[in-house]
Protein backbone atom coordinates (compact mmCIF):
# COMPACT_ATOMS: atom_id res chain seq x y z
CA UNK A 1 0.00 0.00 0.00
CA UNK A 2 1.35 3.43 -0.77
CA UNK A 3 1.71 6.19 1.80
CA UNK A 4 -1.17 8.32 0.36
CA UNK A 5 -3.49 5.35 0.77
CA UNK A 6 -2.45 4.77 4.46
CA UNK A 7 -3.19 8.70 5.05
CA UNK A 8 -6.49 8.24 3.10
CA UNK A 9 -7.45 5.56 5.58
CA UNK A 10 -6.31 7.67 8.73
CA UNK A 11 -8.10 10.17 7.93
CA UNK A 12 -11.59 8.11 7.07
CA UNK A 13 -11.12 6.09 10.42
CA UNK A 14 -14.25 6.85 12.76
CA UNK A 15 -11.85 8.78 15.35
CA UNK A 16 -11.46 11.48 12.93
CA UNK A 17 -15.29 12.22 12.82
CA UNK A 18 -16.69 15.05 14.43
CA UNK A 19 -20.20 15.53 15.10
CA UNK A 20 -22.81 16.42 12.55
CA UNK A 21 -23.65 20.86 12.96
CA UNK A 22 -27.62 20.58 13.25
CA UNK A 23 -29.44 23.73 12.24
CA UNK A 24 -31.37 25.93 14.58
CA UNK A 25 -34.66 24.38 15.71
CA UNK A 26 -37.89 25.48 13.72
CA UNK A 27 -39.75 28.22 16.47
CA UNK A 28 -43.21 28.72 16.81
CA UNK A 29 -43.70 32.03 15.40
CA UNK A 30 -44.25 33.73 13.11
CA UNK A 31 -46.91 31.41 12.33
CA UNK A 32 -48.47 30.81 9.04
CA UNK A 33 -51.33 32.59 7.80
CA UNK A 34 -53.52 29.44 7.98
CA UNK A 35 -52.91 29.55 11.66
CA UNK A 36 -53.99 32.77 12.29
CA UNK A 37 -57.28 31.88 10.58
CA UNK A 38 -57.66 29.12 12.51
CA UNK A 39 -57.23 31.39 16.19
CA UNK A 40 -59.37 33.86 14.89
CA UNK A 41 -62.31 31.45 14.47
CA UNK A 42 -61.32 30.09 17.34
CA UNK A 43 -61.39 33.68 19.49
CA UNK A 44 -64.27 34.60 17.60
CA UNK A 45 -66.36 31.46 18.67
CA UNK A 46 -65.47 31.75 22.13
CA UNK A 47 -66.39 35.17 22.06
CA UNK A 48 -69.91 34.22 20.62
CA UNK A 49 -70.63 31.63 23.35
CA UNK A 50 -69.33 34.14 26.09
CA UNK A 51 -71.51 36.54 24.73
CA UNK A 52 -74.56 33.93 24.71
CA UNK A 53 -74.38 33.02 28.07
CA UNK A 54 -74.06 36.28 29.32
CA UNK A 55 -77.17 37.11 27.99
CA UNK A 56 -78.87 33.90 29.37
CA UNK A 57 -77.48 34.94 32.93
CA UNK A 58 -79.06 38.21 32.72
CA UNK A 59 -81.99 36.81 31.06
CA UNK A 60 -82.53 34.63 34.47
CA UNK A 61 -81.69 37.75 37.00
CA UNK A 62 -85.03 37.99 38.05
CA UNK A 63 -85.64 34.37 39.11
CA UNK A 64 -81.89 35.19 41.32
CA UNK A 65 -83.55 38.24 42.95
CA UNK A 66 -86.75 36.63 43.90
CA UNK A 67 -84.97 33.45 45.07
CA UNK A 68 -83.51 35.73 47.74
CA UNK A 69 -86.49 37.50 48.25
CA UNK A 70 -88.29 34.54 49.00
CA UNK A 71 -85.63 33.43 51.42
CA UNK A 72 -86.04 36.80 53.17
CA UNK A 73 -89.68 36.24 53.76
CA UNK A 74 -89.24 32.52 55.56
CA UNK A 75 -91.11 33.70 58.65
CA UNK A 76 -94.35 32.33 59.20
CA UNK A 77 -97.12 35.05 59.81
CA UNK A 78 -100.20 36.42 57.90
CA UNK A 79 -98.27 39.44 55.92
CA UNK A 80 -95.56 37.57 54.34
CA UNK A 81 -97.83 34.90 53.27
CA UNK A 82 -99.54 37.93 51.32
CA UNK A 83 -96.19 39.20 50.79
CA UNK A 84 -95.40 35.61 49.03
CA UNK A 85 -98.38 35.64 46.41
CA UNK A 86 -97.67 39.33 45.41
CA UNK A 87 -93.68 37.87 44.68
CA UNK A 88 -95.13 34.78 42.54
CA UNK A 89 -97.21 37.67 41.25
CA UNK A 90 -94.04 39.75 40.05
CA UNK A 91 -91.90 37.01 39.08
CA UNK A 92 -95.32 36.25 36.51
CA UNK A 93 -94.66 40.13 35.07
CA UNK A 94 -91.19 39.79 34.97
CA UNK A 95 -91.90 36.67 32.83
CA UNK A 96 -94.37 36.55 30.64
CA UNK A 97 -95.32 40.60 30.53
CA UNK A 98 -97.24 43.11 32.20
CA UNK A 99 -99.81 43.21 29.47
CA UNK A 100 -100.35 39.02 29.92
CA UNK A 101 -100.29 39.00 33.66
CA UNK A 102 -101.76 41.45 35.66
CA UNK A 103 -105.19 41.11 33.86
CA UNK A 104 -105.23 37.42 35.26
CA UNK A 105 -106.53 36.74 39.14
CA UNK A 106 -108.36 34.05 41.36
CA UNK A 107 -108.67 30.75 39.10
CA UNK A 108 -107.31 32.29 36.04
CA UNK A 109 -104.12 33.31 37.88
CA UNK A 110 -103.69 30.01 39.23
CA UNK A 111 -104.64 27.76 36.35
CA UNK A 112 -101.82 30.12 34.51
CA UNK A 113 -99.07 29.08 37.07
CA UNK A 114 -100.20 25.39 36.81
CA UNK A 115 -100.07 25.58 32.82
CA UNK A 116 -96.78 27.57 33.05
CA UNK A 117 -95.00 25.24 35.37
CA UNK A 118 -94.57 22.15 37.70
CA UNK A 119 -96.96 24.45 40.25
CA UNK A 120 -99.89 22.14 41.50
CA UNK A 121 -102.64 24.52 43.00
CA UNK A 122 -105.40 22.31 44.35
CA UNK A 123 -109.19 23.46 45.20
CA UNK A 124 -108.23 23.37 49.37
CA UNK A 125 -105.16 25.62 48.74
CA UNK A 126 -107.52 28.04 46.70
CA UNK A 127 -109.48 28.19 49.28
CA UNK A 128 -107.21 28.85 51.74
CA UNK A 129 -105.79 31.86 50.34
CA UNK A 130 -108.80 33.65 48.94
CA UNK A 131 -109.54 33.19 53.45
CA UNK A 132 -106.12 34.32 53.85
CA UNK A 133 -105.93 37.20 51.25
CA UNK A 134 -110.19 38.19 52.01
CA UNK A 135 -110.98 37.52 55.45
CA UNK A 136 -108.81 39.24 58.09
CA UNK A 137 -111.15 37.56 60.90
CA UNK A 138 -109.59 33.66 59.79
CA UNK A 139 -107.17 32.48 61.89
CA UNK A 140 -103.77 32.12 60.59
CA UNK A 141 -102.64 28.91 59.38
CA UNK A 142 -98.85 28.20 59.29
CA UNK A 143 -99.71 25.14 56.61
CA UNK A 144 -101.44 27.61 54.66
CA UNK A 145 -98.11 29.59 55.16
CA UNK A 146 -95.88 26.26 54.19
CA UNK A 147 -97.87 25.39 51.38
CA UNK A 148 -98.15 29.05 49.96
CA UNK A 149 -94.05 28.84 50.21
CA UNK A 150 -93.61 25.73 48.36
CA UNK A 151 -95.63 26.60 45.82
CA UNK A 152 -93.95 30.03 45.14
CA UNK A 153 -90.80 28.86 45.47
CA UNK A 154 -91.87 26.12 42.74
CA UNK A 155 -93.16 28.51 40.47
CA UNK A 156 -90.11 30.74 40.69
CA UNK A 157 -88.02 27.82 39.77
CA UNK A 158 -90.24 25.71 37.47
CA UNK A 159 -91.61 28.43 35.47
CA UNK A 160 -91.23 28.00 31.70
CA UNK A 161 -91.05 31.49 29.46
CA UNK A 162 -91.73 30.31 25.99
CA UNK A 163 -91.10 33.88 24.55
CA UNK A 164 -88.73 36.55 24.62
CA UNK A 165 -89.90 39.61 26.50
Amino acid sequence: MSVDMNQTIAEASLDNLHDIIVPPAIGFFPLAPGWYIVLLLLLSLLFHFGYRYYQAYKKEQYRRDAQEELEALNDKNRENSIALLGLAKRVGISAYGRESIAKLYGNMWWDFMQNHSKVSVGLELRASIEKLLYNEDTAFDESVFDAVFLMVSQWIETHKVTHNV
